[in-house]
């Protein structure tokens, strides 16, 4: 028997240490007599001299059999997540239009573009060809933009199509969302409450802020973030079957305000939503106010949110490094990720064949998203099995480098495993 390679301890409160073993998402905790045990006596003592913490030990997985090789089974289980047949995901960028301007935004918007009639229908074709190839048992529809609700006819037919589809073979449907939310009527709501839906919505702060932020193109005086949160409610209170994810884009001044946006989030099913919080991009990591953003990630957790904070295990890998996934632009571009810098024929990564549904990858580019590309330091990393690493589009982007998702964090490892720790507390709580 063995240490396995993939835990990591720290000193958490006086006497009494913190064990994460990444390989499984188990937690233990020992005090120190204990500890001193695990760290410094061999395996066979120890099984003699506290046959109660070697057993715990062995159930969880620090302590392994010596021919389990436990590097080899991460990087298989990294390309079974990655060649998994039996979800099918289809993106679509239903336009690159957006009703708002947020000064934070990446993406370059293309006022008047919408899904094409017959990118729609090849979109259809391409649901049956693909379940034809392999007989997927979960079709995926993931709806993005700029805003896709801009174009809710268009959302609507493919999704139409899906469900007498997915009726017919009895596959599960999921539809999926990325949306500001402040087109989403309650008609829509009463639509969409009959399929099994996932959503990701952004708030920018409290009130003002948000206000701030999100300017309405056509009435700039509008309260979006009243009618963000009224759209919330509505998916809260009529929507059964749903997974909603709330994303905070923080600077300083969101942490300064986050206690009234915890109030104003405090009506939600805790079994049904998280939130996610997320540095804008333009706000340097040495520029956060680091305990602010502390102090905010404990208030949710206090509140029984489940919070995304770089949480660990991610539970998959990226979706563009998913065999069966695919992303439609509304003008029949195909395409792998949703945050590329321009959905153009540079970045296309293949040809949609409108009339048979057929798409032609470009093998060349597609083996780049496909193939592994973990850095030495990832594959060294005793956080690996939890983390997966950086997705292939950021690993493209800094070649040489020895990119990090920790160094983002701005937490220390004990920190982090705090933080880790109350979460799964926080779950086995929430779904007990």
């Amino acid at each position: 028997m063995k240490k396995i390679y993939y835990q990591v301890v720290e000193n958490v409160l006086p006497q009494v240490y913190l064990l994460y073993n990444s390989f499984n998402n188990k937690f233990i905790l020992l005090n120190n007599v204990r500890y001193e045990k695990y760290k410094k006596e061999n395996i066979l003592k120890l099984e003699q001299s506290d046959p109660v913490l070697y057993k715990s030990l062995v159930d969880n997985q620090y302590i392994v059999p010596d021919d389990f090789d436990e590097r080899e089974i991460v990087l298989f289980r990294k390309k079974r997540m990655q060649f998994d047949a039996s979800m099918y995901q289809v993106m679509v960028n239903t336009t690159l239009d957006c009703n708002l301007n947020c000064w934070y935004c990446y993406e370059n918007r293309i006022a008047g573009s919408f899904l094409k009639s017959e990118v729609i229908e090849a979109i259809k074709k391409n649901i049956e060809q693909e379940y034809i190839k392999t007989s997927y048992r979960i079709l995926k529809l993931s709806f993005f933009g700029g805003e896709p609700f801009l174009y809710f006819r268009g959302i609507k037919e493919i999704l139409d199509f899906a469900r007498n589809f997915c009726q017919v073979n009895q596959l599960d449907l999921i539809a999926e969302f990325t949306t500001n939310a402040i087109l989403i009527t309650e008609s829509i709501i009463d639509y969409l409450k009959n399929f099994e839906c996932q959503f990701q919505i952004t708030l920018d702060g409290d009130r003002i802020h948000h206000n701030q932020i999100k300017k309405d193109k056509d009435n700039p005086n509008q309260d979006t973030y009243e009618k963000t949160l009224r759209t919330i409610r509505l998916i809260n209170d009529k929507i059964p079957n749903r997974w909603l994810a709330v994303r905070i884009n923080f600077d300083n001044k969101t942490l300064e305000k986050i206690d009234e946006i915890i109030g104003d989030l405090d009506f939600l099913d805790r079994k049904y939503c998280f939130v996610i919080l997320k540095k804008v991009w333009q706000l340097e990591k040495d520029k956060v106010n680091v305990p602010l953003l502390h102090a905010s990630v404990q208030k949710f957790l206090d509140k029984k949110f489940l919070l995304d904070y770089y949480i660990m295990p991610k539970g998959d890998v990226c979706f563009a490094e998913r065999h069966r996934e695919v992303l439609f632009n509304y003008d029949g571009k195909v395409f792998k990720c949703s945050t590329i810098s321009s959905f153009d024929d540079k970045n296309a990564l293949g040809e949609f064949d409108l009339q048979s549904g057929q798409v032609h990858w470009n093998e060349t580019k597609l083996s780049y998203w496909l193939k592994e590309m973990l850095p030495q330091n990832c594959i060294d990393c005793k956080l690996l099995p939890a983390c997966l690493g950086p997705c292939n589009k950021q690993i493209m982007l800094h070649p040489g480098e020895n990119i990090c998702t920790f160094d983002a964090i701005n937490m220390t490892l004990k920190e982090y495993l705090m933080y880790l720790f109350k979460c799964q507390l926080l779950k086995e709580e929430l779904y007990a």
